[in-house]
């Protein structure tokens, strides 16, 4: 009798709280998440939060030593300086294309057996190799000499205008961002000359 009064005393006099799983998101109720949804959303934050965007001293410092490295320079030059021309080669998106063919576009999800076809239908896929690095620069050197077709006819009054997806050539006196031919380097200045396949 003793021990088992001695025990309902601990148990009622020192609960422990154990703490609980939370349910994954997909077995949630869908009104729950909307809501969790809506607290999160942007226009719930109060004005008085500072910005998470804005630049503390201490980040420019941290941005200005990885400029410094060479390598982060080159990458960053690689991934977002390049020419007006190339954009949309590069925005071009062959699969997604090939599915908007098929009629297979607006799916979000496909089935096992569905991209079974699909796979069989693309081919034997291609292995990353100098010879295939070769056959994309020559792609790519292509559809830059048909672009400058088009600017040379469009320059020289053949052509009334451009596909919508094609930059506007460059002119004498506008001002662009390019890399120094010597350097490398990022740089801001105005167009001199403009022959068919560089410019000043």
């Amino acid at each position: 009798t003793d021990s088992a009064a001695s025990t309902a005393q601990v148990s009622t006099t020192s609960q422990v709280n154990l703490p609980t799983k939370q349910r994954s998101r997909r077995k949630m109720d869908p009104k729950r998440m909307s809501i969790q949804k809506e607290m999160k959303s942007p226009e719930t934050i109060s004005k008085d939060q500072p910005n998470k965007y804005s630049t503390s001293p201490q980040d420019r410092d941290m941005l200005s030593c990885c400029l410094s490295s060479y390598m982060v320079r080159r990458w960053c030059t690689c991934e977002w300086f390049y020419s007006a021309i190339d954009y949309p080669w590069f925005a071009k998106r062959e699969f997604v294309e090939y599915l908007n063919h098929v009629g297979l576009g607006h799916i979000p999800r496909l089935t096992r057996v569905e991209w079974g076809v699909i796979r069989s239908s693309l081919g034997k896929p291609r292995r990353f190799s100098e010879h295939f690095l070769h056959e994309e620069k020559e792609k790519l050197k292509q559809y830059r000499e048909s672009v400058r077709k088009n600017y040379t006819e469009l320059r020289a009054g053949i052509r009334e205008g451009l596909p919508t997806d094609l930059a506007r050539p460059l002119s004498v006196g506008q001002r662009v961002i390019v890399l120094h031919p010597k350097s490398r380097e990022v740089h801001d200045g105005n167009v001199l000359t403009v022959d068919h396949d560089k410019c000043r």
